[in-house]
Order: C-alpha cells, then structure tokens, then sequence
C-alpha cells in the first residue's frame, strides 16, 4: 500500500478494511501487501464509500476496482448504456481493469478509456450491496449524532 500517512483506516466491513486518503486527489492505492480488497471513501465524506479496489494476491498490484456513481440524493445509480447526441454513453456504476506498465512496473489506467468501462458482475454486486449496507448504516449514524 502506499505510505501509511496517506491512508487512514475509517472503518471494516467484515474483515476488509474501509479507508479514505489523506490528500483528495489520491483516492485508491495502486499496492497492498495486506488486504486483497479495499472500500475507500473520501476524506470529505468518509461515510460513503465511493470505489471498491481489488488486489493481485501475488504482485499486490490493483488489478480491478469498481467505481461507485451516487445521484444527489446518495442512491447507486446502475450501469447503463445510453445513446446521447448518436454516441453510447456509458453512466453509472462500472469497473475498470488496471494495468502493468512493462518499461517500469507501475500500475495504471486511461482516464475516460471508454474500452475500459465494464458494467459489474455478480460477484462485483456482492461487495457495492456490502458497500451500501456500510453507507446507509454511517449515514444512520450520522444522522443520530447530528440530532
């Protein structure tokens, strides 16, 4: 993972640990020798999580992550296909695979590479539906402390 100062640990759901980073602009770290799966927020809304990240359990590279897309009310907006202007648009909820750069061994993605947009699997749909259960019972709390 990258410097543990950048990372903060915000919360768990089962085992898996939910963390936000430190600085706005570095939202998912690109290695963890600790976990295969983390939930990140942001640090403006550390109770909502926004992206769910998985790890290759022999390079502790990311190799996938899901991107989670809330309307203004904070309701999951589902993957869609839709045609705007003759063009296919894709809104909503989707993954993105990562990958290695062979010349130096660092691990990204295209921003905006629209053949790298997937809609999530069934698989993918267990951890968002863990996510959200996570959100609303923070949000819950929230609320609560709030009163």
């Amino acid at each position: 993972m990258t410097n543990n100062k950048q990372i903060k640990k915000v919360g768990k759901i089962g085992n898996k640990k939910v963390i936000t980073s430190v600085h706005a602009n570095k939202k998912i770290p690109m290695n963890s020798f600790k976990s295969r799966l983390y939930y990140i927020t942001t640090p403006n809304e550390p109770n909502r999580i926004v992206a769910i990240a998985f790890y290759n359990r022999h390079t502790h590279k990311i190799e996938k992550s899901i991107d989670l897309i809330y309307d203004k009310t904070g309701n999951l907006i589902p993957f869609k296909q839709v045609k705007r202007k003759g063009k296919i648009r894709i809104v909503g909820t989707h993954t993105h695979n990562w990958s290695e750069n062979k010349e130096n061994g660092e691990v990204g993605r295209k921003p905006h590479d629209k053949k790298n947009v997937f809609e999530p699997t069934k698989t993918d749909m267990k951890y968002i539906i863990k996510a959200l259960k996570y959100n609303q019972k923070h949000q819950n709390m929230k609320i609560k402390n709030n009163c």
